[in-house]
């Protein structure tokens, strides 16, 4: 691993650092002010909203230099939380303030974490990607479990308004370490004069042919997508990531109830937790048809789950809580390892951009719709909705005979559970 890469790795640590700060403290102040969980389903709507266009961001990230857009995207997030700090503080003492610039950051987030895996294959070898890779993810799901759960105990003791600026010091230095990465020219973004000259002459003829071609490549993805397995996903997946949004929006009003913010800390860190264990489950389940995972995961998930909400001992809920996620960790490495399997090469960005987004949206709408319910109803319909979804998973699946007798991920990729480009189909 070269000096660039420890540089990088370094400057994520330090990046989601500030954003753990920033994000769990903000999210608690807006409570804590408010007592509203329509206001912190709103901020999740925000937060969350913008990420649904990221899919429009890869061809703009190839245009700048990869150091420099990093920099850039540190810098706008540190003046973001500055010029929302100074309102708040000094004329406009009103969450709102904090709220209105919340997608400001979420679009910054949304170029710094492509550009920095296209670094990576300028950083290391080709024969160390995957180790890159996974010292990079490892290290940035660790870390946002450690420090979500130290936010969590420092909101004991020091004025969320404190927190949420102080995440500025950890981008502060994302920037000077970023700052001292050496880039080759070919991703510098440094063009000739000629070069320049005949990239401006063809500019608008390609913004045309980009999104003329873009539209008839969503097209014929949706045709296709409609015509197989792989579409009996989409309703789990968007009920799912429905009710998880519904998650956001009153976790920190069912931290309150369990006593106080450093159990919002500590289950955000559950959460966590509980996915990253499933992913390192997955590959030991990989020889289990996926159908049986599926159903029996889901059963187990909605009695862990509900037995967590009721239980009247925090540190037992906390464990069943974790145990719950075990299937989301588990499902998510493996469904994405069959589709791996059953869709061609050619085929396979254009499969996920659609699965994602018709399944993505729904969250930003379920954490607007939770905050909403939660302050109407109370948080108890919310958790006990996401107990249930579970096991709708486990009932749509078992319905489901094309997914109830799917075979193991490396058991995918022929007769019903594969996918065909339409050339090779004709």
């Amino acid at each position: 691993m070269s000096a660039n890469f420890w540089m990088l790795l370094s400057g994520r640590v330090l990046s989601n650092t500030g954003a753990c700060f920033y994000n769990v403290s903000m999210i608690w102040l807006i409570y804590h002010v408010t007592h509203n969980t329509f206001y912190t389903g709103l901020t999740g709507f925000l937060v969350l909203m913008p990420m649904m266009l990221q899919f429009l961001v890869g061809p703009l990230i190839e245009k700048f230099n990869k150091k420099y857009l990093l920099i850039a995207t540190e810098v706008g997030q540190i003046m973001t939380v500055i010029i929302a700090f100074l309102l708040y503080s000094t004329v406009w003492h009103s969450v709102w303030s904090l709220m209105f610039l919340t997608p400001v950051v979420a679009i910054l987030t949304m170029f710094s974490n492509p550009a920095e895996m296209t670094l990576i294959p300028e950083f290391v070898n080709e024969g160390k990607y995957s180790a890159a890779n996974s010292l990079m993810n490892v290290t940035y799901q660790t870390l946002t479990i450690v420090f979500t759960s130290l936010v969590g105990v420092l909101l004991i003791y020091f004025n969320p308004l404190v927190l949420y600026i102080l995440s500025t010091t950890f981008n502060i230095g994302a920037v000077i370490l970023f700052f001292t990465m050496r880039l080759s020219g070919r991703l510098s973004g440094r063009l000739s004069g000629k070069k320049r000259k005949v990239d401006n002459l063809s500019h608008r003829k390609t913004i045309r042919l980009m999104f003329s071609e873009y539209g008839q490549s969503l097209v014929n993805g949706i045709r296709k997508v409609r015509k197989f397995f792989i579409l009996k996903f989409l309703p789990t997946t968007i009920i799912a990531n429905f009710v998880f949004g519904m998650l956001s929006a009153v976790l920190p009003a069912y931290a309150t109830q369990r006593g106080g913010s450093q159990w919002y800390g500590i289950y955000q860190s559950a959460d966590t937790m509980g996915i990253l264990i499933g992913a390192i489950l997955a590959p030991v389940l990989q020889k289990v048809p996926l159908g049986k995972i599926t159903i029996c995961g889901g059963l187990f998930s909605c009695f862990c789950w509900t037995m967590s909400f009721f239980s009247d001992n925090n540190y037992l809920s906390v464990t069943l809580y974790t145990a719950s996620l075990l299937f989301n960790g588990i499902t998510n490495i493996l469904l994405v390892s069959g589709m791996q399997r059953a869709v061609p090469k050619e085929d396979l960005a254009q499969f996920f951009t659609i699965l994602t987004s018709f399944g993505g949206f729904a969250i930003p709408f379920g954490s607007l719709a939770g905050g909403q319910v939660a302050q109407l109803w109370g948080i108890v319909p919310v958790f006990i909705s996401i107990g249930i979804s579970y096991l709708l998973i486990s009932v749509y699946w078992l319905t489901q005979s094309i997914l109830r007798q799917m075979p193991a991920v490396d058991k995918l990729g022929s007769g019903a559970y594969s996918v065909y480009s339409k050339s090779s189909s004709e």
